[in-house]
């Protein structure tokens, strides 16, 4: 195995024309699949020192998030903080201190786990992804980037440049919970974040995305669409619990049975829009 570490984007754009290069960012989630056998690569291209793919900014209305940005210093950033709370939120809940520290918010998007936490709050920020190739950018919303479990939509000699975000107009209400089998550092079961506006018992807007249901993370349109302009009450959170738990398609696997991810679902919806009432 060859090893390259690039100081430039025109020197990664180059090693990428390499058939079995790999990006190595912070390596949480690519080292540990080689050393599963789960992955091999025939060059390693490390971009962590690749200043153009660090940082955070907001320009011309929209919040621009550097793809190879630690996720330690996404939750740091007060721009994030402030303008995108949800997605400081679930950052606190990945992994350990450790990891957080090493892992990139745009490795995140690319490992596409089913089970992304990141993916969770970029969905609900309706958040983009701009690829870099050799005939220049392409954008993608988060949606179509993520095609299955451990699939992208980058293609050959393309990286992740970075992550945009539309500037949130107003505060929403923030929810965010997942179930794993410990209570830190865990791999959700299954996960919902929500975003909530709330008026006078009314729900104004909600956005619901959820995580370990389906072959990747996804917006729960249909109970979106049940919850626009409804009343919160007992009746509307049962019809959205029922609907979500009928929203996703997750597998049994060893940490959990479909149906209980369902179940999950449902409850969690429930629980964030009881959330909201209080």
């Amino acid at each position: 195995m060859r090893y390259v570490r690039v100081a430039s984007v025109p020197d990664l754009l180059e090693a990428l024309r390499d058939d079995g290069a790999a990006v190595l960012a912070g390596g949480t989630d690519l080292l540990v699949k080689m050393h599963a056998g789960l992955l091999s690569a025939d060059l390693l291209v490390d971009i962590s020192d690749l200043a153009a793919l660090r940082g955070v900014s907001e320009t011309a209305g929209r919040i621009e998030i550097k793809a190879a940005t630690p996720a330690e210093d996404l939750i740091a950033s007060e721009l994030i903080r402030e303008r995108l709370p949800m997605l400081a939120t679930v950052l606190r809940r990945l992994g350990s201190v450790q990891i957080r520290n090493r892992g990139t918010l745009g490795g995140n998007l690319v490992n596409a786990s089913p089970a992304a936490d990141g993916a969770v709050a970029l969905l609900l920020y309706d958040a983009e992804v701009v690829l870099t190739g050799p005939s220049g950018d392409r954008v993608l919303p988060v949606e179509e980037f993520l095609v299955g479990p451990g699939r992208t939509s980058l293609e050959r000699g393309e990286f992740v440049r970075e992550i945009r975000v539309p500037a949130p107009e107003r505060t929403l209400l923030g929810f965010f919970h997942k179930v794993g089998k410990r209570r830190a550092m865990t791999i959700a079961i299954a996960s919902v974040g929500a975003l909530l506006e709330i008026e006078n018992g009314r729900i104004r807007e909600a956005r619901i995305a959820a995580g370990s249901v389906a072959p990747v993370p996804l917006r729960l349109r249909r109970v979106e669409d049940r919850l626009h302009s409804a009343d919160l009450t007992d009746e509307t959170i049962e019809a959205a619990k029922r609907l979500a738990a009928t929203s996703v398609s997750p597998i049994d696997d060893v940490r959990a049975s479909a149906a209980y991810r369902r179940a999950v679902v449902g409850d969690l919806v429930a629980r964030a829009l009881r959330s909201a009432r209080s």
